[in-house]
C-alpha cells in the first residue's frame, strides 16, 4: 500500500528479501519463552533491512520513482481503469501545484503529506457511501497539512532551545 515498495529502494530491499533464503529453509529462533523453535526463513525479516518508508516522509525522487511503476502495477493486477486514471490524475495536479516547486520545503512536503492522507482516506472509503474521487485537490486540506508540519517543526525546535537553555544555566 505504502509508495515505499515501488521506489528503487524499495524494490532493492525486496530483491535482497528474496536472494536470503531458499524456499524451503528453516532457521530456529528462541521465543519470548526462551523456547526455540524452527520458523521459514521466509517469514523472518532481516534486522538490518531497512524499514518501510512512509508515503509523507518520501522525497519527492523517490514519490517521481514510485509513482509510475505503481500505476503499472495497477493494471497489471487490473484495476478499473476510472480508477487508475483517477490516481493519474492526483498525482499529476500534486506534480502541478504551485508549491511542488517552492522554495519552502514544508510547503513540497504539504504535498506529500496530503497525498499520503487523502490515498490512505480513499483507500478506506472503497465501496462506502462516502467515497470520492483524488482527483481534485482540497486546497483547505492541503493547507491544513503544511499547518501540521509547521506546528511539528515549531514543537521540535521549541524543544531543542529548552534543552539549549537548560544546558547553558548548568554549564
Amino acid at each position: 500500500r505504502e509508495l515505499h515498495y515501488f521506489t528503487n529502494r524499495g524494490l532493492e530491499d525486496a530483491q535482497l528479501a528474496t536472494l536470503v533464503a531458499e524456499p524451503d529453509a528453516m532457521v530456529m529462533l528462541p521465543s519470548s519463552e526462551g523456547i526455540h523453535s524452527w520458523i521459514p526463513a521466509a517469514a523472518v525479516k532481516d534486522p538490518k533491512a531497512m524499514p518501510v518508508v512512509k508515503d509523507e516522509h518520501l522525497s519527492w525522487e523517490e514519490f517521481n520513482e514510485a509513482a509510475p511503476r505503481m500505476v503499472t502495477s495497477m493494471r497489471q493486477f487490473d484495476w478499473p481503469e476510472e480508477r487508475v486514471e483517477m490516481h493519474i490524475q492526483f498525482w499529476y495536479a500534486l506534480q502541478a501545484h504551485r508549491w511542488r516547486h517552492s522554495p519552502d520545503l514544508l510547503k513540497q512536503r504539504a504535498l506529500l503529506l496530503y497525498q499520503s492522507q487523502q490515498r490512505r482516506r480513499w483507500h478506506q472509503s472503497i465501496g462506502t457511501a462516502k467515497s470520492w474521487s483524488l482527483e481534485e485537490l482540497n486546497n483547505d486540506l492541503i493547507l491544513e497539512a503544511r499547518e501540521e508540519l509547521f506546528n511539528e517543526k515549531r514543537e521540535r525546535e521549541t524543544k531543542i532551545a529548552i534543552q539549549v537553555s537548560f544546558k547553558a544555566l548548568y554549564e
